[in-house]
């Protein structure tokens, strides 16, 4: 017989009565059992305690639940007396907590313990799946083992937790912890409800999966899709003080109501800017006037965002500024220029696309061939009060003028005959109307210039008038609005910029900001420090030197890191070399010959009055081992582990070399990582650890006294990285967290207790200088160049050969 056992009770400490709170009109509770009636079983228990029974009674009742009570705090008790109430044979143990449970995980869990004890092996008394989301697994277990197991266990940790009384007693009860299958695997992702946080994301879930015609309970893809939407907020930030025009609070309406319907989007409207909240009614967008603790993403469209403003805002989460213009703007992690601006002043940007503004679909197919009809617009604050001044200097030339006055309605006409335009949704769509349009430098130009019309700027300030020269638009000096300015500028062929034309493709900002929600800010690798000094910007990447310890790092990735497997020694090996690994295996040992001979000679200076004949080795990303069979022939016991399966494989049947499959330094089999080693080598591995601090610990921790640390790695000293210094960072794998400088090396080893012993510099490429692309050069200026480039060390790569210090001598 199997049971679905229920676990709950009412006095939880962090979020008390939860299991009575209201979850899309019923009880948390209720929610749980609802779920958990998709599962096949003889009989489903709600098994609580005395306290929690009258007021769980009737929810079990309503729900086709048999309501059990036992021992408030012995749980391990109150399973038992469930299951000796039913006589039930097989348990699948459930807690109150967790309304989004994977019901077809769960199903799936009692036919695979059921599939392990009819085999011919030896069973199992506990199964679960690893992997999941926490709050949507479950146990299976056995009820004989269980009632066994209780009668054996006095440990607290057992009798409130259940199943630990079966799995942390190997020596007499089987557990199989399988992973998940792909579909259900996403330990990142909470659903349990143990806070107020917890209850309020679980809210968001619900309702999420109420618009979008989702019922409850829900598939586990729609689970994950809710959870995705309710855990991962997309904070927006506008200008919306006085002054400051209202382009910046449309763009964040219109972005924050397209994404709602996949992301959960606040709006950041405090004090004055709650004006304009009336523009997200009948929207799922949230306002907030306190700005929250974290976000996935801060959208910031401010206009000058000071240093102080910038930092608070990137401690909530890695902010994207669009369009930004302030001393802040060089500590954004990602900026995104919808519209150029100042090319000479501040931070470049690391994308610059007008594309991504609402272009007008309504265009003009041929320019006109006379100005006749012009239309005079300052934003919708009506900057500088400049918008009837350059509708009356537009008039005075005997055109045909409209204004937008946003304090209008409607549509009137003036005694002077100007006709007056009030606030106009979409009015990019009329702009294709105008022959002319005089504004100042903002999104409008923009959508004029996409519309096909004539643009003539006006300066409402001289940053405004600096925009607009700096882009390439013909533009009215600051305080030099006047008829015969502008007839004096229309004389002249009007100046544009090229960026945007009536044939530029519409792109989605909604869709960018999406993918930007979804990238990677990343602490520095080797110190843990978030004071980067961005140094390189790209659309896919911001690359930034730590203020604390001088490492240039990836500061923020975009792109996904790709599955590293099979291909990446053959396919891709080969598109890049011609050959692939296993072709290259000898020339590569060559390589390894030579580095540990290197290491061979640091260790015996390191160990002068007592050389040892035998020494170890461990490679770290051994790859398929060309390393360690060099090491093999110069004498050392080698042994390799590498992320691959496969490499680590053919290293232990083919070269006959012990290696272990795992990720360092976390997942080292226990038979590695238990010994001490003479040598530990990263042959360009170093650069690929998130947490290199970590690595370099534990590294440490695994050498002798006098052991040798020794690594290759790109270098950003190098001739590409001095004199083509974007290329350089832009051709750096996104996988390559840390990137090295040999010239601060040494400092940065010593934190760990390393002093470095030689510094080799390799990958010389004098051909890369700029002055010599392209060209050919004669063998003897060839040869000087390579020794100039040796002697300068500026090779491409290097490689660090470092000793451990005595105990005691790390410095973090």
């Amino acid at each position: 017989m199997t049971a679905v056992i229920l676990q709950s009770r009412l006095d939880s400490t962090r979020l008390p009565r939860k299991a009575l709170l209201d979850l899309g009109g019923k009880p948390l509770l209720a929610r749980v059992m609802e779920n958990l009636r998709r599962v096949d079983a003889d009989e489903r228990i709600l098994a609580c305690d005395p306290d929690s029974a009258e007021a769980f009674r009737p929810l079990a009742e309503s729900e086709g639940f048999r309501c059990v009570v036992g021992p408030k705090d012995d749980v391990l008790e109150r399973f038992c007396v469930a299951i000796r109430s039913v006589g039930a044979t097989t348990v699948l143990r459930a807690t109150g907590d967790n309304p989004y449970l994977f019901a077809d995980a769960a199903e799936a869990s009692l036919r695979r313990f059921e599939e392990i004890n009819s085999g011919a092996g030896p069973g199992a008394d506990y199964f679960t799946f690893s992997g999941l989301p926490h709050g949507s697994g479950v146990e299976v277990f056995s009820a004989a083992r269980l009632l066994e197991a209780a009668a054996l266990t006095d440990s607290a940790y057992d009798r409130e937790h259940v199943g630990p009384a079966l799995y942390k007693h190997p020596d007499r009860f089987v557990s199989v912890f399988e992973t998940a299958p792909s579909p259900w695997n996403a330990p990142h992702a909470r659903t349990t409800v143990d806070t107020r946080a917890d209850y309020e994301r679980a809210r968001r879930i619900f309702g999420f999966l109420m618009r979008n015609g989702l019922a409850f309970p829900a598939a586990s893809p729609d689970v994950l899709r809710a959870w995705e939407y309710a855990s991962r907020p997309v904070l927006f930030v506008p200008a919306a003080t006085e002054g400051v025009g209202t382009g910046h609070v449309s763009r964040v309406t219109s972005l924050a109501r397209e994404l709602s319907a996949d992301r959960h989007c606040a709006v950041y409207l405090p004090g004055e800017a709650s004006r304009f909240h009336e523009r997200f009614a009948g929207s799922s967008v949230e306002i907030v006037d306190e700005l929250p603790e974290n976000a996935s993403l801060v959208v910031l469209d401010g206009f000058r965002t000071s240093v102080s403003d910038m930092d608070r805002l990137r401690r909530i989460g890695p902010v994207v500024a669009l369009d930004e213009g302030g001393e802040g703007r060089a500590l954004a992690d990602f900026l995104l220029d919808v519209i150029p601006r100042v090319s000479s002043r501040g931070t470049v940007a690391n994308e610059t696309d007008p594309s991504y503004l609402p272009l007008p679909i309504a265009r003009r197919k041929t320019p006109a061939p006379k100005i006749r009809r012009a239309l005079a617009i300052a934003g919708g604050d009506n900057a500088g009060g400049l918008a009837y001044p350059a509708a009356r200097a537009l008039l005075a030339l005997g055109l045909s003028v409209t204004v937008l006055d946003p304090g209008a309605k409607g549509v009137s006409r003036a005694d002077d005959g100007i006709t007056v335009w009030g606030t106009r949704e979409n009015l990019r769509e009329s702009l294709s109307e105008f022959d002319l349009v005089l504004t100042h430098y903002g999104f409008t130009a923009f959508e004029a210039l996409a519309a096909g019309c004539n643009v003539l700027l006006f300066s409402p300030t001289l940053y405004h008038y600096a925009l607009a020269r700096s882009a390439g638009f013909s533009a009215l000096p600051f305080g030099k609005l006047s008829p015969k300015n502008v007839r004096r500028a229309l004389s002249r062929d009007l100046r544009a910029p090229p960026v945007v034309t009536p044939l530029s493709v519409q792109k989605s900002l909604k869709d960018r900001i999406d993918q930007l929600s979804r990238a990677e800010r990343v602490r520095c690798p080797l110190c843990g420090a978030d004071s980067p000094i961005v140094s390189f910007r790209s659309d896919d990447r911001s690359v930034a030197e730590c203020s604390e310890c001088g490492m240039r790092y990836l500061a923020f990735r975009v792109n996904p890191i790709s599955a590293y497997g099979p291909s990446y020694f053959f396919e891709e090996y080969r598109a890049q070399y011609g050959k692939t690994y296993l072709e290259d295996f000898e020339s590569i040992k060559k390589q390894g010959a030579r580095r540990i001979a290197t290491i061979d000679r640091v260790f015996s200076s390191a160990h002068r009055d007592h050389g040892r004949s035998e020494k170890n080795v461990l490679d770290v990303g051994c790859a398929y081992g060309p390393f360690l069979s060099a090491a093999r022939d110069a004498g050392w016991s080698p042994y390799g582990t590498d992320l691959s399966p496969d490499a680590a494989a053919y290293v232990a049947d083919e070269l006959k070399i012990p290696s272990c499959a795992g990720s360092f330094p976390e997942n080292l089999s226990e038979g590695f990582a238990g010994r001490k080693y003479d040598a530990i080598t990263f042959w360009y591995v170093i650069e690929h650890f998130r947490d290199l601090s970590s690595a370099l610990s534990k590294a440490r921790s695994m050498l002798s006294d006098g052991g040798v640390l020794a690594l290759a790695t790109p270098s950003c000293a190098g001739v590409s990285g001095l004199f083509s210094p974007k290329s350089f960072y832009r051709a750096s794998p996104v996988d390559h967290y840390t990137i090295w400088d040999p010239r601060s090396v040494r400092a940065q080893l010593a934190r760990y207790g390393f002093t470095v012993a030689r510094v080799v510099s390799t990958g010389h490429h004098p051909e890369r200088l700029p002055m010599l692309v392209g060209r050919r050069i004669p063998r003897p200026a060839r040869s000087l160049l390579m020794a100039l480039s040796r002697a300068f060390r500026l090779g491409d790569t290097f490689e660090i050969y470092a000793v451990k210090n005595g105990e005691g001598d790390i410095v973090l």
